[in-house]
């Protein structure tokens, strides 16, 4: 974190009332058993399917979207370098979850996830902004959103590719090996696993309960309880759903403090308490209602995730 980080100012106020929290900062080699456990369930689901179009949508538009979600989370965790102490560790652990996605996505999220940090809400340097043609296209059209949401995961790798560069090394190059050899061999394999992954990955950030977390972390929903006017708009969630996403719900507080790890978010809030992490401001709840709103709401519009 650095003085461009909107974020930067609540860190150094915090760290002056709370200095214990520096304690929490670290890794957790936990995480990687949580990796091992959700990829062989993927892989597990996937091989289930492998007889059967009815099984594969079945599960395609099911579990298969959730468990996804907990693997880019995990790509995530370990883009931050939080699961070990070695660098490159972390990055093979990324490589590892990314390869049932298919479609290697974890260097580079990797190199433009920091600028996300420091740039929040940038137009030009945060990735998960979208892009004025996005905006000026989709507009607040109920069906348009739809439509952008439901390709997502297609739209979001392509938007980052176009508005940051990429420095190619030998673990970038083995992220494509990987997931496109794996993603060829599946389909060889079973066309209907491929199908179920396929669908899995799609939904996974599409018009689905498990991508609720994209429409709430810098996100306004309407709700003017949790309008922030003072701050970066970033917002967390604290239900169960966090047991799944490995605490992604304690998203402010993820970037107030981006070298914690996801399994000490929580003693994190506790420690800095309701001053700095109010439960008014919060989500309260994670599901189907939040893809909807974002949806149907008219004054919901993607130039939102800007603000």
């Amino acid at each position: 974190m650095d003085k461009r980080d909107p974020h930067y100012s609540r860190k150094q106020a915090i760290l002056a009332e709370v200095p214990e929290i520096r304690k929490l900062y670290g890794v957790d080699l936990r995480t990687q058993y949580y990796a091992y456990t959700i990829v062989a369930l993927q892989l597990a689901a996937a091989y289930a399917v492998r007889d059967s179009w009815s099984g594969a949508l079945a599960l395609g538009f099911t579990i298969g979207p959730y468990l996804d979600a907990a693997v880019l989370c995990l790509i995530h965790e370990a883009a931050h370098f939080l699961v070990f102490s070695s660098p490159a560790a972390n990055r093979l652990l990324g490589i590892f979850a990314n390869t049932v996605l298919m479609i290697p996505l974890s260097e580079i999220f990797r190199q433009h996830h920091g600028m996300h940090h420091k740039n929040l809400g940038d137009e030009v340097l945060d990735v998960d902004v979208p892009s004025d043609f996005e905006i000026r296209v989709v507009g607040c059209s109920p069906l348009r959103k739809l439509i952008w949401l439901t390709f997502n995961m297609i739209i979001l790798p392509a938007r980052s590719l176009c508005k940051l560069p990429v420095h190619t090394d030998r673990f970038l190059v083995l992220n494509w090996v990987v997931s496109l050899g794996f993603g060829a061999l599946t389909l060889f394999f079973s066309r209907q696993s491929f199908l179920y992954l396929l669908l899995s990955f799609l939904q996974s950030q599409g018009f689905h309960p498990a991508n609720a977390r994209q429409v709430q972390r810098h996100l306004f929903d309407g709700d003017d309880a949790k309008r922030i006017v003072d701050g970066p708009t970033t917002y967390s969630y604290y239900g169960w759903a966090n047991l799944l996403t490995l605490n992604v719900g304690y998203h402010v507080e993820h970037h107030d403090f981006s070298h914690i790890p996801w399994t000490s978010l929580p003693k994190l809030r506790k420690l800095a308490g309701p001053k700095w992490y109010p439960e008014d401001k919060a989500y309260h709840q994670r599901g189907v209602w939040d893809v909807l709103n974002f949806v149907i709401n008219p004054d919901i519009s993607l130039a939102d995730f800007a603000h």
